[in-house]
């Protein structure tokens, strides 16, 4: 099962609990946005959020004020973007929080217009006083206050606005999407304060970790005052001990507390402190190779143990991005894959410079941040369309029957054959007739079987493709939204590399964004690169790539605002080499 958030076990619960479409919805579009495998569109790390943007801006101008780190240039950039996210969130705020909003959003323009006026003379004390009245804090504390209206009933669209702004203050929090799916099973049963499971306080957790390369840590209590460590010789261990598969070799059992939000989000702040010590050891013992084994015990402050490994996904059959090695993308997938190999939990603003690295690999340079933001917008909308069918035959395998015939699938994983075709049964016709018609009943069917959020996400897209000029809003959006995730990224690389920070506010989302962006590039860069390859043409230099799609963006933008409908839209190849993007076939 891929999606947690829609298996059979949380659906039963939700039943059983009572729950109405709104109140799935929420509880189910969280726990998405909080799922490892959700795709840039749907992470909490690539939703479009004010309270996001206004933390980005708030860090940006302190470090400029006290390090001149992003420059006036990009810092103008920073305050921009954090803008355009600020103004599309801003309905989300109507039920709470506009008047916190709206000081923000008065604070970001002030800036703005000193920075254009001054140049590279702004004012850093502007900056400081700017950085000191900003507070994502207070738009945090609103946003808490947005589960009674959501568990009460908001409508759509606002609904789902509202929802991917509760997930980022949830992720924020410090909470795990996996861990939180239990709790939310338990708390089904015998339902209280929603508040309390969406954002319990942080309590005292003892986090158990197994340090390979060494024997004893001397000096860690030093370093690291509550921390004790316990030599582990593996033919000293029990038969059934947990740490008979962790020890090899030299090895040592560090206990340190950490607080958390839950028992997952310790092993990974007790991770990541351990880590970081020991970049002492490794630079003491320069010949020795110490590591953390991915193993971990965490005892809760009730007593309760939960023990896990980091999550690592696998696979029958891996295959590569290309059948060959394309000279230009060679270095942008080394660079990439150091940057997951870093992982965000352990070192995010490493990961997020080097995932920023793979893109500058690929020819990018901050001036054309614009046209890649253009690019991911394009790929994004063929993915959650994709995903939207992912999510919509989900389960009952009886009505897909009348779906199936219209929008054939292939594989044991029902790949789509073609985008379009499922396009087509998404877009309103007036007289829809014979198979079409029950393709399109078919996901009524579906989506009303399923409820809660599938049942929204239908009806949001059939929406959007029933109205071009929502279509091209939306696609805006999503423009803007990588626009500031890119930004900030080469804020965090410039940060990390040219002022040796290696903390800053929301970084694991940062560099969780980064390396999203990353794959989404490389994915559609690759298949630009086998469509070429394969009609033998001479491979298009990257940079033209994106100059390209950002043009291609920008006439299909014109297209939707001009053209009343979408039924000419293709997105079979819409981040590909031809121009085929308005030539869909027509259906009678």
């Amino acid at each position: 099962m891929r999606y947690q958030y829609l298996d059979a076990r949380l659906r039963e619960a939700f039943d059983d609990a009572g729950l109405d479409r709104g109140q799935r919805a929420l509880l189910q579009g969280v726990l998405r946005a909080l799922d490892p495998d959700a795709h840039l569109g749907e992470h909490v790390a690539g939703l479009n959020s004010a309270f996001l943007a206004v933390t980005r801006a708030q860090t940006a101008l302190d470090s400029h004020a006290t390090e001149d780190q992003p420059r006036w240039n990009l810092l103008r950039r920073i305050v921009t973007t954090s803008l355009a996210c600020v103004d599309a969130a801003r309905p989300a705020y109507a039920l709470g929080g506009a008047r916190e909003l709206k000081e923000a959003r008065r604070t970001l323009l002030a800036v703005d217009a000193a920075i254009a006026a001054d140049g590279q003379r702004f004012d850093r004390q502007v900056a400081a006083a700017a950085a000191r009245e900003l507070d994502p804090q207070a738009l945090e504390a609103a946003v808490k206050q947005w589960i009674t209206p959501l568990w009460n009933g908001v409508e759509l669209p606002l609904r789902a606005r509202m929802i991917a702004e509760v997930a980022v203050v949830v992720a924020v929090h410090g909470r795990d999407g996996r861990h939180l799916r239990t709790d939310l099973l338990r708390w089904l049963k015998k339902p209280a304060d929603l508040h309390e499971v969406l954002w319990p306080q942080p309590r005292r957790h003892v986090v158990a970790l197994v340090v390979r390369g060494a024997r004893v840590l001397r000096h860690l209590e030093e370093l690291l005052p509550q921390a004790r460590q316990e030599p582990l010789h593996r033919n000293r261990l029990p038969k059934d001990d947990f740490l008979k598969d962790a020890v090899d070799g030299s090895s040592v059992l560090v206990r340190l507390p950490v607080s958390a939000a839950d028992a997952h989000t310790a092993a990974l702040l007790g991770r990541r402190v351990l880590g970081e010590v020991l970049d002492q050891y490794a630079a003491g013992e320069r010949l020795t190779e110490l590591n953390i084994a991915p193993l971990w015990q965490v005892s809760g402050p009730t007593g309760r143990v939960t023990r896990g490994t980091e999550h690592q996904r696998t696979l029958n059959n891996a295959y590569p991005l290309t059948a060959y090695w394309p000279a230009e993308l060679r270095s942008a997938m080394r660079v990439a894959n150091l940057a997951r190999q870093v992982q965000a939990s352990r070192a995010p603003m490493a990961s997020a410079g080097l995932a920023w690295s793979a893109l500058e690999a690929t020819g990018l340079d901050p001036s054309r941040i614009g046209w890649l933001a253009k690019a991911c917008a394009l790929q994004m909308l063929r993915q959650h369309l994709v995903s939207l069918h992912v999510v919509v035959t989900n389960h009952d395998s009886r009505l897909r029957v009348e779906l199936d015939a219209h929008v054939p699938t292939t594989g044991v994983k029902h790949h789509l054959k073609s985008v379009d075709a499922w396009l087509e049964v998404l877009v309103p016709h007036n007289r829809p007739k014979g198979q079409l018609k029950a393709a399109q009943d078919a996901v009524t069917a579906l989506a009303e079987n399923e409820g809660g959020l599938v049942r929204d996400l239908v009806e949001l897209w059939r929406a959007r493709l029933a109205d071009s000029r929502a279509l091209a809003r939306w696609l805006r959006e999503q423009e803007d939204t990588a626009a500031a995730v890119l930004e900030w990224l080469y804020v965090t690389r410039n940060l990390a590399f040219h002022a040796g920070r290696f903390a800053t506010p929301v970084d694991e989302l940062t560099a969780q964004a980064g390396q999203a962006v990353a794959d989404l590039t490389l994915e559609f860069l690759g298949n630009w690169r086998t469509v070429e390859r394969q009609r033998g043409e001479p491979e298009t230099a990257v940079v033209e790539i994106y100059r390209r799609l950002a043009q291609r963006y920008d006439q299909l933008e014109a297209r939707l605002r001009r053209a009343g409908s979408v039924r000419r839209l293709s997105v079979e190849d819409i981040s590909g080499p031809d121009e085929k993007w308005w030539s869909r076939v027509v259906s009678s």
